[in-house]
């Protein structure tokens, strides 16, 4: 495995149905040579397991639903009590006035609607090879 390949787990919550923004994300960033790690209708305990196991440099999770707020305080609650230092972003319908919250909460970067699939590769590029050097 090429160790500076960013290994990126892409997450969907429970019953978010919403999928066309998250595919064309993905497809971006396996052209990019990233590694994709691609798991749905999960919980933030889940999500946290699999990128511990998997080794994940970064969560990227889609969020479509309106529970952005619980959803992502549960995820990073998991994170801190596993001790594990995985960045996460988020994408998807999330209201402007939230982004403050949720950045103030540790998550990196949100992609609301109207983002690029580029602008995701991009940002994760410069993640994780900050992490990496």
């Amino acid at each position: 495995m090429d160790e500076n390949k960013a290994r990126v787990l892409v997450g969907r919550f429970t019953l978010d149905g919403h999928d066309r923004g998250v595919l064309t994300v993905l497809n971006a960033l396996r052209n990019a040579g990233m590694e994709v790690i691609y798991i749905f209708f999960s919980s933030p305990l889940e999500i946290v397991r699999t990128a511990v196991q998997e080794n994940a440099d970064v969560i990227g999770i889609t969020m479509s639903m309106g529970q952005h707020m619980l959803v992502c305080s549960m995820l990073m609650e998991e994170l801190e009590k596993q001790h594990a230092d995985i960045p996460v972003i988020v994408g998807g319908v999330i209201p402007t006035r939230d982004v403050p919250k949720l950045m103030g909460m540790g998550i990196k970067k949100v992609f609301g609607p109207g983002s690029k699939p580029r602008d995701a590769v991009s940002f994760i590029s410069q993640l994780v090879r900050g992490a990496k050097s």
